[in-house]
C-alpha cells in the first residue's frame, strides 16, 4: 500500500524510534518492527530464493541482525531501505549456502554507462489483461537475479539511489541493469507474440480441441 507523504514521514519517524529502542534491547519495540515489516521482508526474500522455507530463514537472519545491530543504523536512508538491504544480502548468502545461484556482473554491464533509457516496455504497467500480466510475470521471472531485483524494486516505487543502497552497487550500475532488463523483457514479449502468431496460423491440437495460446506456454520458471 502506498502511503501519502505525511503518513510516510510519520511512519519513517516511528521506524527510527523503534530502532532506537531496539538498540537498547527493547523487546516490545522489536516485536512491533517485526510485525510491521515481516510480510514485506518475506515477500522480497522469497522472490530471491524461490522457496518459502528458505525465505523464512532469511527473515529470521534479518531480524536477528536487526536485534544485534540496530544501533549501527545511521539514518542516511529510510529504515525500510536499510532492512531490504540486509534482506538482500542475507538472501544471497542463503542462495550461496544452497549452491543454487551466484550473482555475477558481466563485463559488458560494468562497462556500459547509460542515461535513463527510453523504457521500451513498462514493467510497471497496471492496465493489462490477465494473459498479458501472466506473460510479463513469466518474463520477469526469466531474468537473472541482478536484473530482476531492480525491476521489482522499481515497480514498488524505489528510486535508483535506494535500489543502489539495497543491492550494494553504484547507482549507474542500477541504471545499466534496468536498461538491460527492459531490453530482455521487450525481447521476451516480442518473441512470445511471434510464437502466438505462428500457433494461430498453425493451430496445435490440445486435449480440449482448442489452439495453444501464449498463456498456456508461460508456465512456471524451472
Amino acid at each position: 500500500m502506498t502511503l501519502y507523504p505525511q503518513a510516510a514521514t510519520l511512519q519513517s519517524a516511528e521506524d527510527r524510534q523503534l530502532l532506537s529502542q531496539i538498540a537498547r534491547q527493547d523487546r516490545a519495540a522489536f516485536e512491533a518492527l517485526y510485525r510491521r515489516y515481516y510480510r514485506r521482508i518475506f515477500q522480497f526474500a522469497v522472490r530471491r530464493v524461490w522457496r518459502d522455507d528458505v525465505a523464512e530463514e532469511v527473515v529470521s537472519d534479518v531480524m536477528f541482525a536487526v536485534w544485534q545491530h540496530a544501533g549501527s543504523f545511521e539514518g542516511a536512508s529510510s529504515v525500510s531501505t536499510w532492512l531490504l538491504g540486509i534482506t538482500y544480502r542475507q538472501a544471497l548468502k542463503a542462495l550461496d549456502r544452497n549452491r543454487k545461484h551466484t550473482v555475477v556482473d558481466s563485463d559488458e554491464e560494468l562497462l556500459v554507462q547509460t542515461e535513463d533509457p527510453d523504457p521500451g516496455i513498462n514493467p510497471e504497467a497496471a492496465a493489462v489483461s490477465d494473459s498479458e500480466h501472466e506473460l510479463l510475470q513469466t518474463a520477469i521471472d526469466s531474468l537473472a537475479e541482478h536484473h530482476r531485483v531492480v525491476v521489482e524494486l522499481t515497480a514498488t516505487g524505489h528510486s535508483y539511489g535506494e535500489i543502489a543502497e539495497i543491492v550494494g552497487c553504484p547507482e549507474n550500475t542500477v541504471k545499466t541493469r534496468m536498461f538491460h532488463a527492459r531490453l530482455q523483457l521487450k525481447r521476451f514479449v516480442e518473441e512470445a507474440g511471434d510464437s502466438e502468431k505462428t500457433l494461430t496460423r498453425r493451430p496445435a491440437a490440445s486435449p480440449s480441441g482448442g489452439r495453444v495460446s501464449v498463456k498456456s506456454l508461460s508456465g512456471k520458471r524451472s
